[in-house]
Protein backbone atom coordinates (compact mmCIF):
# COMPACT_ATOMS: atom_id res chain seq x y z
CA UNK A 1 0.00 0.00 0.00
CA UNK A 2 1.15 3.11 -0.83
CA UNK A 3 -0.21 6.81 -0.34
CA UNK A 4 0.34 10.00 -1.39
CA UNK A 5 -0.84 13.56 0.33
CA UNK A 6 1.20 16.35 -2.09
CA UNK A 7 2.25 18.68 0.46
CA UNK A 8 4.87 19.75 -1.56
CA UNK A 9 5.66 20.54 -5.58
CA UNK A 10 7.86 17.54 -6.03
CA UNK A 11 8.04 15.38 -8.76
CA UNK A 12 8.74 12.49 -8.86
CA UNK A 13 7.84 12.17 -5.14
CA UNK A 14 7.89 9.21 -2.59
CA UNK A 15 4.44 8.45 -0.80
CA UNK A 16 3.91 9.66 2.48
CA UNK A 17 2.81 6.50 3.53
CA UNK A 18 4.94 3.12 2.06
CA UNK A 19 3.88 -0.33 3.19
CA UNK A 20 5.92 -2.20 0.25
CA UNK A 21 8.52 -4.28 1.40
CA UNK A 22 9.92 -4.77 -2.29
CA UNK A 23 10.25 -1.11 -2.55
CA UNK A 24 9.13 2.16 -2.48
CA UNK A 25 6.87 3.70 -4.91
CA UNK A 26 7.05 7.11 -6.66
CA UNK A 27 5.11 9.02 -8.14
CA UNK A 28 5.49 11.48 -11.11
CA UNK A 29 2.82 14.23 -11.06
CA UNK A 30 2.48 16.44 -15.04
CA UNK A 31 0.14 19.04 -14.92
CA UNK A 32 -1.16 20.48 -18.04
CA UNK A 33 -0.23 23.36 -19.65
CA UNK A 34 -0.91 26.90 -17.56
CA UNK A 35 -1.33 24.71 -14.60
CA UNK A 36 0.79 23.80 -11.39
CA UNK A 37 0.81 22.28 -7.98
CA UNK A 38 -1.28 24.14 -5.54
CA UNK A 39 -0.63 24.65 -1.92
CA UNK A 40 -4.50 25.45 -0.61
CA UNK A 41 -7.23 24.71 -3.28
CA UNK A 42 -10.72 23.73 -2.70
CA UNK A 43 -10.34 23.73 1.09
CA UNK A 44 -7.76 20.86 0.95
CA UNK A 45 -3.92 21.55 0.98
CA UNK A 46 -1.31 20.12 -1.73
CA UNK A 47 -3.49 19.62 -4.74
CA UNK A 48 -2.50 18.78 -8.30
CA UNK A 49 -4.12 19.77 -11.34
CA UNK A 50 -4.29 17.16 -14.21
CA UNK A 51 -5.32 17.86 -17.43
CA UNK A 52 -1.73 15.91 -17.51
CA UNK A 53 -1.41 12.60 -15.57
CA UNK A 54 0.27 11.57 -12.31
CA UNK A 55 2.54 8.42 -13.54
CA UNK A 56 3.15 5.99 -10.09
CA UNK A 57 5.70 3.07 -10.74
CA UNK A 58 5.13 0.80 -7.96
CA UNK A 59 7.97 -2.31 -7.30
CA UNK A 60 6.62 -5.76 -6.81
CA UNK A 61 7.57 -9.34 -5.68
CA UNK A 62 9.58 -11.42 -8.57
CA UNK A 63 8.09 -14.23 -8.05
CA UNK A 64 5.37 -15.36 -10.60
CA UNK A 65 1.39 -15.35 -9.58
CA UNK A 66 -1.68 -16.19 -10.80
CA UNK A 67 -2.56 -12.45 -11.18
CA UNK A 68 -2.58 -9.23 -9.18
CA UNK A 69 -5.27 -6.72 -8.35
CA UNK A 70 -4.06 -3.35 -7.79
CA UNK A 71 -6.64 -0.93 -6.20
CA UNK A 72 -6.61 2.97 -7.18
CA UNK A 73 -8.43 5.37 -4.44
CA UNK A 74 -8.94 8.77 -5.77
CA UNK A 75 -9.73 11.78 -3.52
CA UNK A 76 -10.48 14.79 -6.26
CA UNK A 77 -12.58 17.33 -7.86
CA UNK A 78 -13.69 18.27 -11.70
CA UNK A 79 -11.87 20.79 -13.93
CA UNK A 80 -14.84 20.52 -16.12
CA UNK A 81 -18.19 19.22 -16.28
CA UNK A 82 -18.15 15.90 -17.37
CA UNK A 83 -14.48 15.25 -16.07
CA UNK A 84 -13.66 11.90 -14.63
CA UNK A 85 -10.63 10.21 -13.39
CA UNK A 86 -9.34 7.41 -15.62
CA UNK A 87 -7.07 4.84 -14.49
CA UNK A 88 -4.90 2.35 -16.20
CA UNK A 89 -2.15 0.17 -15.78
CA UNK A 90 0.45 1.36 -18.51
CA UNK A 91 2.64 -1.53 -19.13
CA UNK A 92 -0.41 -3.68 -19.78
CA UNK A 93 -2.49 -1.56 -21.14
CA UNK A 94 -5.21 -2.46 -18.73
CA UNK A 95 -8.16 0.27 -18.05
CA UNK A 96 -9.07 0.38 -14.22
CA UNK A 97 -12.93 -0.46 -13.41
CA UNK A 98 -14.92 2.14 -11.66
CA UNK A 99 -16.02 0.48 -8.12
CA UNK A 100 -17.71 3.07 -5.93
CA UNK A 101 -17.75 6.85 -6.11
CA UNK A 102 -18.94 8.62 -3.03
CA UNK A 103 -19.24 12.48 -3.11
CA UNK A 104 -17.24 14.11 -0.16
CA UNK A 105 -18.29 17.29 0.60
CA UNK A 106 -18.39 20.93 -1.10
CA UNK A 107 -14.75 22.53 -2.28
CA UNK A 108 -15.71 25.92 -1.79
CA UNK A 109 -15.93 26.79 -5.33
CA UNK A 110 -18.33 27.13 -8.41
CA UNK A 111 -20.06 24.67 -10.49
CA UNK A 112 -18.28 22.47 -11.65
CA UNK A 113 -15.64 22.14 -8.76
CA UNK A 114 -18.32 22.67 -6.80
CA UNK A 115 -17.45 18.85 -4.99
CA UNK A 116 -15.16 16.36 -3.66
CA UNK A 117 -15.57 12.99 -4.87
CA UNK A 118 -13.53 9.67 -3.70
CA UNK A 119 -13.29 7.06 -6.34
CA UNK A 120 -12.42 3.62 -6.31
CA UNK A 121 -10.71 1.37 -9.44
CA UNK A 122 -9.79 -1.57 -10.01
CA UNK A 123 -6.92 -2.88 -12.10
CA UNK A 124 -7.16 -6.54 -12.76
CA UNK A 125 -3.61 -8.19 -14.28
CA UNK A 126 -3.64 -11.83 -15.47
CA UNK A 127 -0.25 -12.09 -14.44
CA UNK A 128 2.53 -10.83 -11.77
CA UNK A 129 4.78 -8.06 -12.94
CA UNK A 130 7.85 -7.55 -11.59
CA UNK A 131 7.25 -3.66 -11.68
CA UNK A 132 3.66 -1.98 -12.36
CA UNK A 133 3.08 1.67 -13.73
CA UNK A 134 -0.32 3.15 -12.91
CA UNK A 135 -1.21 6.04 -14.98
CA UNK A 136 -4.39 8.53 -14.11
CA UNK A 137 -5.72 11.51 -15.77
CA UNK A 138 -8.63 13.18 -16.26
CA UNK A 139 -9.45 16.77 -16.40
CA UNK A 140 -9.87 16.56 -12.79
CA UNK A 141 -7.98 18.33 -9.39
CA UNK A 142 -6.06 15.99 -7.43
CA UNK A 143 -5.71 15.66 -3.32
CA UNK A 144 -4.95 12.16 -2.44
CA UNK A 145 -4.11 9.17 -4.21
CA UNK A 146 -3.81 5.35 -2.20
CA UNK A 147 -2.54 2.28 -4.20
CA UNK A 148 -3.17 -1.26 -2.79
CA UNK A 149 -1.62 -4.10 -4.48
CA UNK A 150 -2.73 -7.77 -3.77
CA UNK A 151 -0.53 -10.37 -5.32
CA UNK A 152 -2.20 -13.66 -5.92
CA UNK A 153 -0.01 -16.60 -5.41
CA UNK A 154 0.49 -19.08 -8.17
CA UNK A 155 -1.61 -22.59 -7.02
CA UNK A 156 1.30 -24.41 -6.60
CA UNK A 157 3.23 -22.14 -4.31
CA UNK A 158 0.18 -22.05 -2.46
CA UNK A 159 -0.46 -26.03 -2.39
CA UNK A 160 3.24 -25.83 -1.33
CA UNK A 161 2.54 -23.75 1.78
CA UNK A 162 -0.41 -25.56 2.81
CA UNK A 163 1.46 -28.76 2.99
CA UNK A 164 4.20 -27.09 4.87
CA UNK A 165 1.84 -26.11 7.30
CA UNK A 166 -0.25 -29.41 7.50
CA UNK A 167 2.96 -31.11 8.17
CA UNK A 168 3.86 -28.62 11.26
CA UNK A 169 0.83 -29.10 12.69
CA UNK A 170 1.29 -33.17 12.41
CA UNK A 171 5.01 -32.37 14.06
CA UNK A 172 3.37 -30.59 16.61
CA UNK A 173 0.67 -33.39 17.33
Amino acid sequence: MQQWEFMTPESPVAPDINMNPYGVASARPEPGELQAWQLMWGNREGVWPLSGTIEVTIPNRPEPNDYKDIWVQITWAKQVSLSMPFVKDLDSGITGQLVQTIPLGPTGLPWPSDQWFHSTYLIHLPFNPPVETVKIDGTIMVDELVIDTICVPEPASAGLLALVGLLAMRRRK
